[in-house]
């Protein structure tokens, strides 16, 4: 939990040297996070890129010295950008520039910190990041708590380290304590060894935490990876003895990505050997995967490595790496879906709706930042109380744009989901043929017919309330004929009580306890009400998943209440057809008698 304190810069910033150097000495940068190098204190102590630190006369040998915590300061925690606590000084030696003439001396130079910028955006984004670990932390813990085993385990050791979090506060108050500083190196180097051995761990049991022969001996070898991987990142720590080691870092950063992509080859590998329904489950543990590793692992280059002066001449600016690390708590929002739920919703829906909002939050930036300015120009002409635009004018414009962003992420993912309009029309076309039907049987099995083959549900069974039962009705899809036939509406009063409001809900578990019930790839997990005027128009659909095992979502919801209310008209249409047969038959029963007995009908 390295990112909690954090929240410590959320509100008081940290002060930083100005100084990026990487794991050879080499300084890449003078300017982060400041804006200029007029701003730097590395750049008004006279350093440049290029100049290079003597790593010889700075070693941690003894490790108790203010020399060694200088170093700790600008290499720690493999190197890269750096913050301080206020007042922290660093004595530096510099070698002399190539060109200089043989035997000139190295130079001592002191760097002040000073306070580093952090915009409110920052402070955002790194709030933000803080609250997402811990609710990481916490998916993973709940998981090792619910579903203990090595699969769990493994999520956990991966999310203790590998996490949205950053550690810039943690670092800056072990800079004043050498020794603490070099053992936290050591936990650290087997704390992401222990991490990508238990990510491996999970992609190879994830979902049902069992293992197939076929990656046994992977599963063996994992702890073995583990430690090399520990071995090689407490390595790269030798730079703080004397002995450079960027290249062994920019390996190990590349051994990352290589790494990950193997962990997510490893997941798709085992995709077609799943069961349906846990091939769904994966198929979110990989998406998770394929967006929250890279992300992370980029946001890790531009931050704890000098990669990206020496390529692009400068880093990502800080919020660009504050959401590179956010977009980690994709992957625990992803895992911990899959893992919680017994069934899922397709994946393409989360990612559609996530990629519709994002490009609407980006457009949105624009008005937002040109309010931004036409309200500062405002404020130089009107001299209104400094707290009604934090208090009162902030709040409504963010709860107005985030419901306009809201709306039209939601229309705009309907309108490119050619699916949803498909199964939208076949049921509106079906509900039409519900309402002309002339009996009972046939708006029970146009009720089963449709929803299955507008969604292409697994299962499909109506139930319709005769003689204060639910029985079974039409022609069900997925139910076998010795499967439940009624269902007693007063054994399970809760559930009922919810079909009153005549929205669709969720099957609970307590039914699957019943005999005679389809399996687990055909239960259903949704029961819609249908409740027309009269007593035969009340009935059930219960509605199992899509027959590629995923979950019914949300806007599939809507979609079979509106059907179901459409169809409570046809019952209504046919109990009130059969009772107008009804009295036309008394009808003539009466006239007959009557005449009969010489009288005429009423």
């Amino acid at each position: 939990m390295l990112s909690v304190p954090e929240l410590y810069r959320v509100s008081s910033a940290l002060a930083s040297l100005g100084l990026t150097v990487d794991n050879n000495g080499v300084v890449a940068d003078i300017t982060a996070p400041f804006q200029s190098p007029a701003e730097s204190p590395a750049a008004l102590a006279g350093l440049h890129p290029g100049d290079r630190i003597d790593f010889q006369q700075m070693r941690c040998i003894p490790p108790n010295t203010q020399t060694c915590a200088s170093l700790i300061s600008i290499v720690g925690d493999l190197g890269g950008l750096g913050y301080n606590l206020p007042n922290f000084r660093a004595d530096l030696v510099i070698l002399p520039k190539s060109g200089t003439p043989p035997g000139t001396p190295s130079r001592r130079i002191t760097v002040q910190a000073a306070l580093a910028p952090l915009p409110w955006l920052d402070r955002l984004i790194l709030l933000a990041s803080t609250i997402a670990t811990v609710i990481f932390i916490g998916i993973a813990l709940a998981l090792v708590w619910k579903r203990p085993g090595r699969m769990s385990w493994g999520f956990f050791l991966y999310a203790i380290w590998f996490n949205p979090g950053q550690g810039y506060t943690f670092y800056a108050w072990l800079q004043s304590w050498p020794l603490a500083m070099l053992a936290e190196q050591v936990i650290e180097a087997f704390a992401q060894g222990a991490g990508y051995a238990g990510l491996l761990i999970f992609a190879i049991r994830f979902p049902t935490d069992t293992v197939s022969p076929a990656w046994a001996r992977l599963e063996q070898a994992t702890p073995w990876i583990g430690l090399l991987i520990a071995l090689c990142t407490l390595g790269i720590g030798a730079d703080l003895f004397g002995i450079p080691t960027e290249t062994l870092n920019d390996v190990m950063f590349c051994f990352g990505f290589v790494f990950d992509a193997g962990v997510i080859l490893v997941l798709l590998l085992r995709l077609p050997t799943l069961h349906p329904q846990d091939e769904e489950r994966m198929r979110w543990a990989i998406a998770g995967c394929v967006i929250g590793i890279p992300c992370y692992l980029i946001a890790e280059l531009c931050q704890s490595s000098a990669i990206p002066f020496y390529l692009f001449g400068a880093a990502p600016p800080q919020p660009v790496i504050g959401l590179l690390y956010l977009s980690q708590g994709i992957l625990a929002y992803f895992v911990g879906t899959a893992l919680f739920r017994r069934r899922v919703v397709s994946v393409a829906i989360p990612l559609r709706r996530g990629t519709t909002l994002s490009f609407f939050t980006f457009l949105l930036g624009v008005p937002v930042l040109y309010l931004h300015e036409q309200i500062t120009l405002f404020t130089e002409h009107w001299e209104l109380p400094a707290w009604l635009w934090p208090l009162i004018v902030g709040p409504i414009v963010l709860v107005l744009l985030a419901r306009l962003q809201d709306v039209a992420a939601k229309y705009t993912e309907r309108v490119l989901n050619r699916r949803y309009h498909r199964a939208r029309d076949t049921l509106h076309q079906a509900a039409i043929e519900i309402q002309q039907a002339s009996g009972f049987d046939d708006v029970d099995n146009a009720l089963t017919r449709a929803p299955a083959a507008a969604l292409r549900l697994a299962s499909v069974a109506v139930f319709r309330l005769i003689d204060g039962m639910l029985t079974r009705v039409g022609n069900s899809i997925g139910w076998a004929a010795t499967d439940m036939r009624t269902l007693d509406p007063a054994q399970y009063p809760a559930f009922f009580a919810q079909l009153l409001d005549e929205k669709p809900v969720q099957v609970p578990r307590a039914l699957a306890d019943r005999p005679n019930l389809p399996g687990d790839d055909l239960f259903p997990c949704l029961a819609v009400p249908i409740r027309g005027g009269v007593t035969e128009s009340v009935a059930v659909i219960f509605c199992g998943p899509h027959l590629s095992g995923a979950d019914i979502s949300f806007d599939e919801r809507e979609l079979l209440r509106d059907f179901a209310a459409r169809a409570a008209l046809g019952y209504d249409r046919v109990e009130a057809n059969q009772l107008r047969q009804e009295i036309e038959r008394l009808r003539q029963q009466l006239s007959t008698f009557c005449a009969d007995d010489g009288r005429k009908p009423l």
